[in-house]
């Protein structure tokens, strides 16, 4: 998986555009972000960075954990 698929969805919902090899596109076609065969990670855009960090933010909260209901005791 490339580094800019985790974030598509917040990416696309702000007008950029991901394709399969993890380019980031905004919405004049112009490549606004990319990953190179090595790994290696650059934006020219400093918007897609921080719809990124948002993104990320979301992902790290720590999800809300659900208290079970209180055990009924038997009728006797």
């Amino acid at each position: 998986m490339k580094f800019y698929h985790k974030y598509k969805e917040a990416l696309e919902a702000k007008g950029y555009r991901v394709d399969e090899h993890g380019y980031v596109w905004d919405t004049t076609g112009n490549q606004a972000a990319g990953e190179d065969n090595y790994g290696n990670v650059q934006s020219k855009d400093p918007n897609v960075t921080d719809i990124c960090i948002a993104a990320q933010a979301e992902l790290d909260k720590p999800k809300p954990v659900k208290k079970a209901a209180p055990k009924k005791k038997a009728k006797e």
